[in-house]
């Protein structure tokens, strides 16, 4: 056999090989990756990027607030949304392979050591101090993997949402100084992961704080603090604010606790924003059309579980801190789980 020969069946054989390590690597991967035949990633997973389903529900949000204000028509006009197409791809994708994602006011963070195959998921949403008004919006509610949610200083009105306690990987809501008012839904006490919570200035909330939200706001770090201050912020105050409202004390338990708690929680799902993405694309949604789709099957995904915060301290148990460390003091302490089901 000739070399030229033996040089191309040497690369038929690498080329063989490569594809088969990659299908018996799709099937191990678990089903909400992309892998054993799941229904995740409606592109082939090798071009997967972000999410289909966190697409969506970015341009379900877009569709909510552009035209509420000039304020929030400026800041949506920065996403190259218009990129995105019925398939849940985009051109400038959000959230690319870039932790702080490649469009603004979002981030994709905590994934930076995955597999550039694996779809990515929106985490973080920032939007403070941009004059924007109106209700919060509904659309923030699809985003089941988001870590923070961030719009302080604004002129934001109405109530905080029951159903941001579907979003179980929260650990920081901060809508302090704007112009809400109601009470906290005592369904976000359901949220074991919220680490701040941070509602001081609104001063038309009243109520109490929900059993099972952060504690009031403390120090934590330093020479004096047991307490260890989380890896997502430079904030040394952390727990529930309240300062400027009309909020006090603690909640008496709720009746029939957490479960009762989640068993009337309505989470919301893409389908109910499905005319209103149909219309982005200038399709007009048919009530005899069928239920299947591209919104319809990215209403069903699921982000990858790595996105669960391994790498954020428990902030809510007191750990072991610099000077538990010196005289033996503190402990580690980690925190159960619960989730919600999107009905």
């Amino acid at each position: 056999m000739s070399t030229t020969r033996r040089t191309q069946v040497a690369a038929s054989r690498a080329a063989a090989l490569a594809a088969a390590v990659v299908a018996v690597l799709m099937l191990a991967l678990p089903q909400q990756w992309g892998g054993g035949g799941g229904r995740v990633s409606l592109l082939p997973a090798a071009d997967a990027k972000t999410l289909e389903r966190d697409v969506f529900a970015l341009i379900a949000l877009y569709q909510e607030v552009k035209d509420r204000s000039p304020e929030w028509n400026k800041q949506m006009a920065a996403w190259p949304i218009h990129t995105c197409s019925l398939n849940g791809t985009c051109g400038v994708d959000p959230c690319g392979l870039d932790w702080e994602g490649q469009w603004p006011h979002i981030s994709c963070r905590y994934q930076w050591d995955w597999d550039r195959s694996l779809p990515r998921v929106v985490t973080n949403f920032h939007m403070p101090d941009m004059a924007l008004n109106g209700p919060l919006p509904r659309a923030l509610a699809l985003f089941e993997n988001i870590t923070e949610l961030d719009m302080d200083t604004n002129q934001l009105t109405g109530p905080l949402p029951a159903e941001w306690a579907c979003l179980d990987n929260l650990i920081e809501i901060d809508f302090s100084k704007n112009r809400l008012s109601g009470t906290i839904p005592p369904e976000w006490g359901v949220l074991e992961r919220l680490t701040e919570l941070e509602l001081d200035g609104n001063s038309g909330l009243s109520g109490c704080i929900p059993e099972g939200a952060p504690p009031l706001e403390r120090l934590c770090g330093g020479l004096l603090s047991s307490l260890p201050c989380p890896g997502f912020t430079t904030d040394r105050m952390i727990g529930t604010a309240t300062s400027g409202t009309r909020i006090r004390g603690r909640c008496a338990p709720y009746p029939g606790g957490k479960a009762a708690l989640t068993a009337g929680l309505r989470c919301p799902r893409l389908t109910d924003f499905r005319d209103s993405i149909l219309a982005f694309f200038g399709r007009k949604a048919d009530a005899s059309s069928p239920a299947s789709g591209p919104i319809a099957m990215a209403s069903e995904q699921v982000g990858p579980a790595g996105v669960k915060l391994e790498y954020i301290a428990d902030s809510r148990t007191p750990q072991r801190s610099f000077l538990g460390g010196l005289f033996g003091g503190g402990g580690g302490g980690g925190g159960s789980s619960s989730s919600t089901t999107r009905k």
